[in-house]
């Protein structure tokens, strides 16, 4: 049955004149509103020829038989019911008896009222239908004790049942989507569960918190349709993209409308009218099951509950739960949520989904697995980034692949950058600044060296909260880490200034080669923050002593050799030294450096972190006390931090 498709979902064999204008017309109702499809066995030609039932049963899902009082005296039901029995065993169609104003014995008991009523229709019970009324007893017998549950109730609350049954066994027999959006989902979902704890009657808040493009919505819905869909006793509601749509159209409170409209089943209600005590009281009474997703402020939250941050308790019934997804992590504390912090794919997980997109299979062909292997390398576990760089190299043949894995670090990718850029563009301006000087030049620097240099712990605690960056612990203390596609996204918004004099951060060889060697520095270097060189791939230039005349916003300058390369000079400065370096550095890192000294005029009181190896330049070249509190770089070599007097 797993791999067939059902043409309806549910079969209900009934005898009309018992609860046709009745019970079963309920029923039916209340079906219909779940969007299940129903056959009514009254559809049929009673001269049909009961080949025909077989067929409808084959292309539903189940069937529900209603005994009811004068069910067995009608010889078409029972008919229906041997058929279903005898469907059961031969294709394992499913069936939900139901009981209505009779005890299960009466039907299964060979001496019940049925046993009687088929007596008095049948005088001496012929053999063919006591084998056909045995066949179909059976299977009720084995189920009786899941029956008792439908026994007695009054008709809503019997219907209601039979409604939440119906839905959950078809849930049960349809087989999982085979969908790359639950690839790495199983792991996740459990430990969103875990702190759901659905079965539990308390009122919870969990909070899905982590980069964007990592998952978060992804695994909100899987667990919103999951609940959603084993029970119609919760309301429920999604709501999607808060951010994105009060962006484009200031419409918090168009979402807010939206929504109690919904859970109150009321229309046109103006935001004002929720604060009436009466819609309050009905809210306390409600269970629901909430996901606000994309959430990116406090302000948004507390219009989300209608202002009741301090006791959100309150504002639904016991057992509700509600499911923010943020990449603030500071707006969750505000409400008490419990907080899921949904990371990468492992490269397991990467694999495979990289695998549906570039390929359509679970994993990339054996000669396709380098190259793919390449790719992911570029992901760094981003489902985001997976998705677009698969379907990116979908189709396409080897040379197309290695022309693009060689250019895809300096291409902007604006799908990625796009997602992104919205976690960059709800900073300050402080933030924004620190941000990009550690995407730029201070990813995998030992955070304590980092608070130092900027002066302003919370900023840096503010972008670890926003998932900017991350704080990741080895023997050398606590580090910050930035994500690949983080840093690019950087140096794009960097970029985005087309005139070199005016962009504030560089690392290409060609701009500071140009910048550093031609009049622009003096005429228009003021810009100028951070220049970022690895010699290892640089050309020879020569520096003239002005070189950094002008460049008075110049916070950090690393001209530098990765860990265990000591190669030769490549960039020689000029006989007499510099005459200039900006007082307004704090980081300074020049391998190689050729002068035996720095600049009389330079003044250290900035300075954070000196490296000069391979220098000329003295241990002691102004009165500052060297403090060898050495520190580990994201390159692995020792540097003195300078500290001054």
């Amino acid at each position: 049955m797993d791999n067939v498709k059902w043409e309806y979902d549910v079969f209900v064999c009934f005898r009309g004149t018992d609860t046709r204008n009745g019970f079963t017309s309920h029923l039916m109702e209340a079906l219909s509103r779940e969007q299940i499809k129903v056959f009514l066995d009254d559809m049929l030609e009673k001269t049909e020829c009961i080949d025909v039932l077989i067929t409808l049963l084959r292309r539903s899902a189940l069937s529900i038989v209603i005994f009811s009082e004068n069910f067995a005296d009608s010889s078409w039901c029972l008919d229906e019911v041997a058929t279903i029995s005898q469907s059961m065993e031969e294709f394992g169609h499913r069936v939900l008896p139901v009981f209505y104003k009779v005890d299960p014995s009466e039907v299964t008991e060979d001496f019940g009222s049925y046993a009687n009523a088929i007596e008095r229709k049948y005088g001496a019970r012929p053999p063919k239908f006591w084998k056909r009324k045995h066949r179909a007893s059976k299977p009720l017998e084995d189920r009786k004790r899941r029956l008792d549950a439908f026994l007695f109730r009054i008709d809503s609350e019997l219907i209601k049942a039979i409604v939440n049954d119906v839905l959950n066994r078809l849930v049960d027999m349809s087989p999982r989507v085979k969908s790359n959006i639950l690839i790495g989902m199983d792991a996740r979902v459990s430990g969103v569960e875990r702190l759901l704890a659905m079965n539990e009657d308390a009122f919870r808040i969990i909070g899905l918190w982590g980069m964007g493009g990592v998952g978060k919505t992804t695994l909100a819905r899987v667990c919103y349709q999951r609940y959603t869909s084993l029970t119609k006793e919760i309301k429920h509601y999604f709501v999607r993209n808060i951010n994105q749509t009060c962006e484009k159209e200031n419409g918090m409170e168009g979402i807010v409308t939206k929504l109690y409209s919904t859970l109150l089943s009321e229309s046109n209600i103006n935001f004002d009218d929720l604060d009436v005590s009466y819609r309050r009281s009905r809210l306390s009474r409600l269970k629901v099951f909430l996901v606000f997703d994309d959430l990116g402020t406090l302000s948004q939250l507390e219009q989300l509950l209608l202002g009741d941050l301090l006791s959100s308790t309150h504002l639904f019934a016991a057992g509700s739960r509600i499911i923010f997804t943020t990449r603030n992590r500071m707006v969750l504390g505000n409400v008490g949520a419990r907080i899921y912090h949904v990371d990468f794919l492992d490269p397991d997980e990467s694999l495979q989904l990289f695998g549906i997109h570039a390929f359509g299979r679970c994993l990339p062909p054996d000669d396709w697995m380098e190259l793919s292997h390449r790719a992911l390398s570029y992901c760094k576990g981003s489902p985001l980034a997976i998705k677009v760089f698969g379907g990116a190299l979908s189709d396409k043949d080897k040379n197309y692949w290695l022309s693009f894995l060689g250019d895809m670090r300096q291409i902007p990718t604006p799908g990625i950058h796009d997602v992104l850029k919205r976690s960059y563009n709800a900073l300050g301006v402080e933030e924004k600044r620190f941000f990009l000087d550690i995407a730029c030049f201070f990813y995998g620097t030992v955070k304590s060296i980092l608070i130092q240099y900027y002066h302003a712990h919370y900023v840096l605690e503010n972008l670890i909260d926003k998932s900017l960056c991350i704080c990741v612990r080895d023997d050398l203390g606590e580090r910050i880490q930035v994500h690949d596609l983080l840093r690019e996204m950087a140096w794009s918004i960097v970029n985005e200034e087309t005139k070199l004099e005016n962009r504030t951060r560089l690392k290409n060889i060609d701009d500071i080669h140009k910048l550093l060697t031609t009049s622009l520095s003096t005429n228009g270097g003021r810009a100028t923050e951070g220049i970022y060189l690895d010699l290892s791939q640089a050309n020879e230039m020569r520096l003239e002593a002005n070189a950094f005349e002008g460049m008075t916003s110049l916070r950090f300058l690393r001209f530098f050799y990765p860990r265990n390369e000591y190669g030769t000079i490549k960039i020689h400065v000029s006989y007499g030294g510099l005459h200039i370096l900006p007082n307004s550095l704090r980081w300074l890192i020049w391998h190689k450096f050729t002068a035996k000294s720095l600049p009389s005029t330079f003044s250290p009181d900035n300075l954070v972190t000196l490296s000069l190896r391979g220098s000329p330049v003295m241990e002691r070249c102004w009165k500052v006390e060297v403090c060898y509190n050495f520190f580990w770089d994201e390159f692995n070599f020792w540097n003195p931090w300078i500290l001054p007097m």
